[in-house]
């Protein structure tokens, strides 16, 4: 799986287009939040909160100028858990909802994408996630945005002598990102 992403993002960065609106970026990005864990034993359900915070870097390429695909690397950091992913993320800017506030140009977006989890204790688990933002282009090279997320994790079913153990966790954090385009 690290090798696909790792030619994928390569392969983004090595994309030659014509058109002048096409960049390629790399974007960091801090979340925090919370969630909630469910694990669903046989005939019972336990549900614990916890608090989250998420480090993110990507690579990512401007279709147009309102379509993003990005492909990106996170760290969670947990109360109980800590876990890696790697995604792939589409973004939509929307270029006429844009608004100025003094000389910079502010834009809403919306963004949705897939994950794969990979928690310290060896447990994989697939993810979406969905967000609502708003980028502000400081510079001709440089976004800086704030946006919140809902994340929702189905982790690996476990096998025990009484039945199946289920676990899945969902989040909602707010995110600060940037994004350097090259």
């Amino acid at each position: 799986m690290k090798k696909i992403i790792s030619l994928m993002a390569l392969s983004i960065l090595f994309t030659n287009n014509v058109s002048a609106e096409t960049n390629t970026y790399v974007s960091l990005k801090y979340a925090n939040g919370s969630g909630t864990e469910t694990i669903e034993y046989p005939g019972a359900t336990l549900k614990s909160n916890f608090d989250m915070s998420e480090i993110s870097l990507g690579i990512g390429l401007i279709l147009a100028e309102d379509n993003h695909i990005e492909l990106n690397y996170n760290t969670m950091d947990t109360d109980a858990n800590d876990a890696k992913s790697f995604g792939i993320d589409y973004i939509k800017s929307l270029s006429r909802a844009s608004f100025e506030v003094g000389k910079i140009k502010l834009k809403p977006e919306f963004d949705a994408g897939l994950k794969y989890y990979d928690k310290v204790n060896n447990t994989n688990g697939i993810g979406i996630r969905l967000g609502l933002g708003i980028s502000a282009e400081v510079s001709t090279n440089f976004e800086l945005g704030l946006g919140y997320e809902y994340q929702y994790i189905q982790w690996e079913s476990k096998s025990t002598y009484y039945g199946d153990i289920d676990a899945s966790d969902t989040m909602s954090d707010l995110a600060l990102f940037g994004r350097f385009k090259f």
